[in-house]
């Protein structure tokens, strides 16, 4: 797992309780994948989990039901990448 690192703004400090970890839907064969993963010992930081500092984690829980593509490119528009 990645070390608290907000998504938005990269911050890194603060305690750990400043950031939560979002995950986002994945899709169905990713999914199967990521099993596959588990049953053979893989471990790391899903692709669809992203860190968030306080100030920004609204922008990650608005969007947790889409696919983490979609909600990663939603919350860049929306911050201006």
């Amino acid at each position: 797992m990645k070390p608290p690192d907000c998504f938005v703004c990269r911050s890194e400090t603060g305690p750990v309780d400043h950031f939560t970890l979002i995950y986002f839907g994945p899709r169905e064969q990713e999914e199967v994948g990521r099993a596959v993963a588990r049953d053979r010992g893989w471990v790391g930081h899903p692709h669809n989990a992203f860190w968030f500092c306080a100030d920004h984690v609204h922008l990650g829980q608005e969007r947790q039901s889409m696919h983490w593509r979609e909600a990663i490119a939603e919350i860049n528009a929306t911050v201006g990448r």
